[in-house]
C-alpha cells in the first residue's frame, strides 16, 4: 500500500515518496518535467518540482497550481510523518522569493540524476543527499575536474595524478603504490608520493626510519585551516628518498610527503581535520593546495615531477573519498575476490564514473591472489567475470560496453600473486649492513616483477606514456 506509514523507514522513504508523487501526477494529469528528492542531514525529505511550461503534451495535461501543491503536501505529510520536511519547491513559480530561487539554484547545482528511478511518465528524477559526512561518497553530480586538466597531464605540462584505494586495509594498496613509484623511477621519471591515509600512515615507513619524519599531511591541514595566509616551508614536508641500495638502478627521483610524525600530538592534530567540509570543499582545497605547493617547490629547485601518487584511506572515509574521486586523473582500485572487498569496489567503480565531469580511468587490482595454485585460474576468471558485470552495470556507458574478453579495459584486472617476501613489513631503506642490503634488494626485486610492470603499463596507457 502506497504510503503505509508503518512501513516507512529511512531505507524506504525515497521509494514511497516517488510512488506518492507519481500517483499524484497521474491523478491530476499534470505536466511535470523534473523532480528532485532532497534528503537532509536528519533524513527529512523535501521535493523540487519543475513543471512543463508548454502545452506540447496535449490538452489532457494540466499546469500545476498551488492547490495541487497543497494536495501533495498533505499526502506526503500523512504518509511520511516526520520524514517529510514540509517543503515543496516549484519551478517555475512567478512569486518565488529571492531566497527560494537561491535555494533552487543550489539544489540544481549539487543534485545528480538518479538512474535507479525509472519513470513511465517521461520524468527525469534527481537525488540530493545532504549528509554531515561522507559527502564525497554520495556525490555523483559530475561537477568535479581533476586537480589539473587531464590534457595538461597527458601533455606533460603538469604531473599525472593517480590515487590508490582499497576498501579493506591489508590489501597491498600502499605496496602497489611503492612498486609503481620505483618502476617509474627506473624509467627516469620523478615521483611524488603523498600519504593521505592519516589514520593508518604507511608510505613514509616504507622508505624512511620513523625518526626522519617531522611534518606531513596532518600538519598542513591544521596550519592551512587555522591561518588564512599560511605559507608552508615545503622543505620540512618533502622527504627525498636517498638510500643508495634502493637507488642503484633508479635514474628518476622519489619524494614522499608523510602523513605526519605519529608522536603525542598527532591525535590532537587529527581530531581537528577528520571532518567533512566545515568549510565548503575544505578537504579538497587543502589536499590540492598541498600538492600544488609541493610540486611548485620542487620545480623551483630544478626537480620537475612527472607523477603524483596518492595513498587514499581505506573504507568509506571522508578524506579517502575526496582523494580517490575528486582529485586524480586515474584510480587504482585494490581488492580481493571476497564479499567485503567487493562491497567497497562496487561503490568506488560507480563513483569513478559519476563524480567528475568525465569518467575517471580505473584499473582493478586483484591483490594477493593465487594463494591456492590449484584454483588460481578459476579464481582469476571469477574475479574478471564479476568485474565485467560491475563495470557494465555501473561504469561503462550503455552504448560503449566492450566485450568481456577485451584487453586493457576497466574490467580487465591486473593480478598480483601472493609473495612471501612482502608478507612482512616492506622496508626499502638500509643501515648499510650486508643483511639489510640483501633484504632490501630482495623486496625491491619482487616489486619490480612483471605483475607490477603490468600495473604500470595499464596506468601509462591512460596518459599515452608507453
Amino acid at each position: 500500500m502506497i504510503g503505509n506509514q508503518k512501513n516507512v523507514i529511512f531505507d524506504t522513504v525515497l521509494e514511497v515518496t516517488k510512488a506518492l508523487i507519481e500517483a499524484w501526477i497521474q491523478e491530476k494529469s499534470l505536466r511535470i518535467h523534473e523532480i528532485t528528492l532532497i534528503r537532509d542531514v536528519f533524513g527529512h525529505v523535501s521535493v523540487l518540482i519543475e513543471s512543463e511550461t508548454s502545452t506540447h503534451d496535449g490538452p489532457d495535461k494540466a499546469a500545476i497550481s498551488q492547490a495541487d501543491i497543497a494536495v501533495l503536501k498533505e499526502k506526503l505529510r500523512s504518509a511520511l510523518k516526520e520524514f517529510f520536511s514540509g517543503s515543496i519547491y516549484h519551478k517555475p513559480k512567478a512569486d518565488a522569493s529571492d531566497l527560494e530561487k537561491q535555494v533552487i539554484r543550489e539544489i540544481e547545482r549539487l543534485r545528480y540524476e538518479n538512474q535507479q528511478f525509472s519513470s513511465e511518465q517521461n520524468i527525469i528524477w534527481y537525488l540530493l543527499e545532504r549528509g554531515f559526512a561522507k559527502k564525497a561518497w554520495l556525490d555523483q553530480g559530475g561537477r568535479w575536474e581533476a586537480v589539473w586538466k587531464y590534457d595538461e597531464a597527458c601533455g606533460g605540462k603538469e604531473p599525472k595524478v593517480v590515487s590508490f584505494y582499497s576498501f579493506k586495509g591489508g590489501m597491498g594498496r600502499t605496496t602497489a603504490l611503492a612498486a609503481t613509484a620505483i618502476l617509474l623511477a627506473k624509467q627516469g621519471k620523478s615521483v611524488l608520493m603523498v600519504d593521505t591515509d592519516i589514520e593508518a600512515p604507511g608510505v613514509a615507513d616504507i622508505f624512511f626510519d620513523q625518526n626522519t619524519v617531522q611534518y606531513g599531511t596532518v600538519d598542513f591541514f591544521v596550519n592551512y585551516q587555522a591561518l588564512a595566509n599560511y605559507q608552508a616551508d615545503m622543505q620540512k614536508y618533502i622527504l627525498e628518498v636517498t638510500d643508495a641500495t634502493l637507488k642503484e638502478d633508479l635514474s628518476g627521483e622519489l619524494y614522499v610527503i608523510p602523513a605526519g610524525k605519529t608522536d603525542e600530538s598527532y591525535l590532537s592534530k587529527l581530531a581537528r581535520i577528520d571532518y567533512q567540509d566545515m568549510i565548503p570543499d575544505g578537504m579538497r582545497d587543502t589536499v590540492t593546495r598541498l600538492m600544488k605547493d609541493a610540486v611548485k617547490f620542487l620545480e623551483e629547485h630544478g626537480k620537475a615531477i612527472d607523477y603524483v601518487l596518492l595513498d587514499a584511506r581505506a573504507g568509506f572515509h571522508d578524506l579517502g573519498g575526496v582523494v580517490t574521486f575528486q582529485i586524480p586523473h586515474g584510480i587504482v582500485l585494490v581488492g580481493r575476490d571476497n564479499e567485503q572487498s567487493w562491497t567497497g569496489i562496487k561503490q568506488a567503480v560507480t563513483l569513478a564514473g559519476t563524480t567528475q565531469k568525465e569518467p575517471i580511468p580505473i584499473v582493478l587490482l586483484d591483490s594477493m591472489c593465487d594463494v591456492i595454485p590449484a584454483f588460481a585460474m578459476e579464481q582469476r576468471d571469477l574475479f574478471k567475470k564479476r568485474a565485467y558485470t560491475l563495470c557494465c552495470d555501473s561504469y561503462y556507458p550503455e552504448e560503449q560496453q566492450p566485450g568481456p574478453d577485451a584487453e586493457d579495459e576497466a574490467h580487465t584486472p591486473v593480478y598480483i600473486p601472493y609473495r612471501q617476501a612482502l608478507n612482512e613489513e616492506v622496508q626499502l631503506y638500509s643501515d648499510g649492513s650486508i643483511k639489510q642490503d640483501g633484504a632490501l634488494r630482495e623486496q625491491k626485486s619482487v616489486l619490480c616483477e612483471r605483475e607490477y610492470q603490468e600495473l604500470l603499463r595499464r596506468i601509462e596507457l591512460w596518459f599515452g606514456d608507453t
